[in-house]
């Protein structure tokens, strides 16, 4: 496991031993039960400027620090890794705020879709954090395609309010190679799941015929791409890929991805020019989102990713 700039105390860290790899550390991760955030949400509907709405929940904390989360691809604020991440930093006595992005609540009406160059939302939901939690820390934590919406704002390509840290985990870098990726062999699993999920959320706010069974790049040329002013969906990965933009990044932010994700080419890792504000994690293992462990942590089982985020957590308040 290769550490770049990273002062984590991983000595503390219970070993990250996979129990297999790859696919298996994927659906591991997502398919096994685990604690979930036991705290009463407080719901707003915020409106973003162009007049779009996203909904947020959040709770009030003991500390100065103010924890945002934004969820992937055909997610929302009740997927499992948004539970448990929001769990941890509350217990930690952090106010905690679970955003949903546009068109992933039905209670928030939105014309527009989110999409990996939403980095004006994020932006926006920032300052309103900053608004609402005022003199505390801002922690931004992005997974997957939100990944790549906190890398643009970090970049300040889309949007300029920066948290005061960012955590990224499993972000694609190459849009385009990652969408053609989810169409190959296996991920083809994934791929159709994510099409369901997403076509569902298209046909209740549009009228745009979508086929019966497709893949997930057919919905960004049919209806990502021409809804939010793209030309067709090549334009939007050109646009909104990340790999070439994060040796911009100014703020202190740290990011976790794996050599055996199946949807990410590991190699737009390696070869991105990242520069000292960035704390990189690459594991050998962990799938997409999975870091399921074969060795137990006392505090959080066989979820070495929770154990990882933890330690975050724990270095961002000594920063």
């Amino acid at each position: 496991m290769s550490f770049q700039n990273l002062n984590l105390n991983l000595k503390t860290m219970t070993p990250f031993i996979p129990i297999w790899t790859g696919h298996s550390q994927t659906i591991l991760g997502h398919m096994i039960q685990s604690d979930i955030l036991k705290v009463n949400l407080t719901n707003e509907i915020l409106t973003l400027p162009d007049g779009d709405q996203v909904s947020v929940e959040w709770a009030q904390g003991t500390q100065p620090y103010t924890l945002s989360l934004y969820h992937g691809l055909g997610g929302n604020s009740q997927a499992d890794y948004i539970q448990r991440s929001a769990l941890i930093a509350n217990e930690l006595g952090w106010n905690i705020v679970l955003v949903n992005h546009r068109g992933a609540d039905a209670r928030a009406i939105a014309v527009k879709s989110y999409h990996s160059g939403r980095g004006d939302d994020a932006d926006f939901i920032i300052k309103w954090c900053r608004q609402k939690f005022i003199n505390s820390k801002q922690i931004a934590l992005g997974f997957s395609m939100s990944g790549s919406i906190l890398l643009n704002l970090l970049a300040k390509r889309f949007g300029s309010e920066q948290p005061d840290v960012g955590i990224i985990v499993n972000a694609p870098l190459d849009l385009s190679k990652a969408a053609w990726q989810l169409t190959k062999g296996f991920n083809r699993i994934y791929d159709v799941r994510f099409f369901l999920i997403l076509k569902k959320i298209i046909s209740e706010k549009s009228d745009i015929h979508l086929p019966l069974i497709g893949r997930t790049l057919d919905l960004d040329q049919l209806y990502t791409a021409p809804v939010n002013s793209f030309k067709d969906r090549d334009d939007y990965y050109e646009k909104c890929s990340t790999k070439n933009v994060v040796g911009r990044i100014e703020t202190q932010t740290f990011i976790l991805s794996s050599e055996d994700d199946p949807f990410i080419d590991v190699n737009d890792y390696k070869t991105a020019k990242w520069n000292k504000n960035i704390h990189l994690t690459l594991s050998p293992f962990g799938g997409h989102m999975g870091y399921f462990s074969k060795e137990v942590d006392p505090k959080y089982g066989h979820r070495w990713l929770d154990r990882y985020l933890r330690s975050v957590f724990d270095k961002i308040q000594i920063i």
